[in-house]
């Protein structure tokens, strides 16, 4: 018999009113029809892990937090702006749109790290593959827009922690769950 896996990703999470002030954005942009995510999921995944034994768990989290270790730039939190939207995949029809960030180094630099801990493929590590992104609605149907990238309303907002996270698959989506919060060493 299989041993029980979870289904993880490591990721960021912006403040609630930043969350809702892009899902607003959403509101007056001419789009076919969607399905908002849900505000609680608005993330950055810095690296999705996928399926890992439960026995395994504590390796996961142990890899995050060495990762982190010693990342220059990361105390007291690091600094984040959304730079605008876009419509993912790049090419064909589009699935989703997204609000896209602008990553400083130190953010780079650690999700990095998390890839060359964590990718389970080498598909996983192409680090030159990483578009700091959040999702803000998925399409009901893929959908050509002739705009697929629009400048947004900067939003800027510092986050203190990273998070490693459980995905639960449901009928009706996904429910995101926090294994462990892993905050940033506060500012001396």
């Amino acid at each position: 018999m299989p041993s029980p896996t979870l289904r993880l990703f490591v990721a960021l999470y912006p403040p609630p009113e930043v969350v809702r002030s892009l899902l607003d954005e959403l509101k007056t942009l001419d789009l076919p029809a969607y399905r908002p995510s849900p505000p609680e999921q608005v993330h950055l995944t810095l690296q999705f892990i996928g399926a890992v034994p439960v026995r395994e768990l504590d390796e996961v989290a142990e890899s995050v937090d060495r990762a982190i270790a010693g990342v220059d730039g990361l105390v007291g939190g690091v600094e984040l702006e959304v730079t605008g939207r876009c419509a993912l995949p790049k090419r064909g029809p589009a699935r989703l749109i997204a609000a896209t960030l602008a990553a400083p180094p130190p953010l780079l630099e650690l999700q990095r790290r998390l890839a060359l801990r964590l990718a389970r493929s080498p598909r996983a590590m192409a680090g030159d593959r990483f578009l700091p992104h959040m999702t803000l609605c998925r399409f009901r149907a893929p959908h050509s827009l002739r705009e697929r990238a629009r400048r947004a309303r900067s939003h800027r907002f510092r986050a203190e922690a990273i998070r490693l996270m459980r995905s639960v698959l449901r009928p009706d989506g996904a429910e995101h769950r926090e294994v462990r919060a892993y905050p940033f060493s506060p500012a001396a």
